[in-house]
């Protein structure tokens, strides 16, 4: 398959790599992305760029690139940070930090915003308006995108004008190099958690008369737990309800008094999301009933739904993508039932997220997995597509 990579981008395919592995093998995790902050701030200030904001949302980094002639504000992010992974890949760039490693691509998306900027910055003259450059820290699940919000990032003010659109990537290990993946819609699911305590009456386990073991009462939640989307969530919607980790007991002959089980529900729609938590207290309060024991449901919301709400937007990404990798590459649909923090940002601005294929060869090497890669000619693909997203949104004509 040939691609029509931006020649300015080709040119930078070998600081790019460069760029990805830095980060690769010195990954950060959430709101911990001290270094990596000050090494993205030092780059752009060697490309020339001077407006240049830190510490926002605690660890995020923020760059204007201002066109030679006046115009609307567009936005461009990528994460930041790492997982709480001890990486396996036997790589060059492997994590040199222990229980740390880029496992989501994130470095890739930095080096691509990076690249971008670079570009942009050059061709400034041709630009009618204003770039902002936002480095998000804490995407896995610290909630840094609402926290760059807090601290202003949309809004004109210390971080330079109000924003009136916002475009974001992720690389998707998940799908062919080539394929830039957008459609309307959700795309990315609401993300939240749950802690379920259940409590029962222990005793010895060889005399279980006049005890309520926990165990058995969790077993039953967790059996039941399972049936509620199946059973009441419409076959043409979308949702997950999955149980992650049970915790109880203390010994082989001894009747457990209290067990912990959590776990995540995801959903797109609201009223799915509504239905599962309702059915989970339902189940809660039956079987707690039905083995005389006592059960607490605490519910947390996480990451809304991410939703790419305004056709505009997607056209101009799905436009910016056919000339990189062609109309017959780009514009499909895709929805994952993992979340994304760029939900927040799409909640208070037009914007569009997307995916951009980037499965190496060979046996998959998914997501969040101690030897998760990917083809580093996508984030080739991911910087083209944004610098052309600059130049259809704001470049001179």
């Amino acid at each position: 398959m040939s691609f029509a990579i931006l020649p300015e981008v080709t040119a930078l395919k070998a600081e790019i790599v460069e760029n990805r592995r830095y980060f690769h093998a010195h990954p950060e995790l959430s709101f911990q992305e001290v270094q990596t902050a000050a090494h993205v701030a030092a780059l752009l200030r060697g490309y020339g760029i001077t407006e240049i904001f830190e510490q926002i949302g605690k660890t995020g980094v923020v760059a204007l690139i201002r066109g030679g002639a006046p115009g609307p504000c567009v936005a461009l992010r990528a994460d930041m940070d790492a997982l709480p992974i001890q990486e396996t890949a036997d790589i060059p760039y492997r994590s040199q930090n222990a229980n740390a490693m880029h496992a989501c691509g994130h470095d890739g998306h930095m080096a691509g915003l990076l690249a971008a900027a670079k570009i942009l910055h050059e061709q400034r003259a041709q630009i009618a308006g204003i770039v902002k450059l936002v480095f998000q820290p804490a995407e896995e699940g610290l909630g840094g995108a609402p926290a760059m919000i807090a601290d202003g990032v949309l809004e004109e003010g210390p971080c330079g004008p109000r924003v009136d659109a916002i475009y974001g990537l992720h690389l998707w290990s998940y799908d062919a190099l080539g394929d830039i993946l957008c459609s309307a819609g959700p795309v990315m699911a609401a993300s939240d958690r749950f802690d379920i305590d259940v409590y029962g009456k222990g005793g010895h386990g060889a005399a279980p008369q006049g005890t309520v073991d926990a165990i058995v009462e969790a077993a039953s939640v967790v059996t039941s737990l399972h049936t509620i989307v199946s059973r009441n969530v419409d076959p043409l919607e979308n949702g997950v309800l999955t149980v992650g980790m049970i915790n109880g007991g203390c010994n082989y002959n001894i009747i457990c008094d209290h067990v912990r089980i959590t776990g995540t529900c995801r959903s797109f729609k609201p009223d799915v999301q509504e239905t599962i938590k309702a059915c989970m207290h339902d189940v809660c309060c039956g079987v707690a009933a039905a083995h005389g024991g006592r059960i607490e449901l605490a519910y947390k919301y996480g990451y809304p739904p991410t939703v790419n709400a305004y056709p505009e937007c997607v056209e101009i990404v799905n436009s910016a993508s056919a000339r990189i990798v062609g109309v017959a590459n780009c514009g499909k649909p895709q929805k994952t039932m993992g979340a994304e923090d760029f939900s927040y940002f799409l909640q208070a601005r037009p914007g569009c997220f997307f995916f951009v294929g980037a499965a190496l060869p060979g046996d998959p090497r998914p997501h969040h997995k101690s030897v998760f890669d990917f083809d580093e000619d996508a984030i080739l693909l991911g910087a083209s597509v944004f610098v052309q997203i600059i130049r259809d949104v704001i470049g001179r004509k």
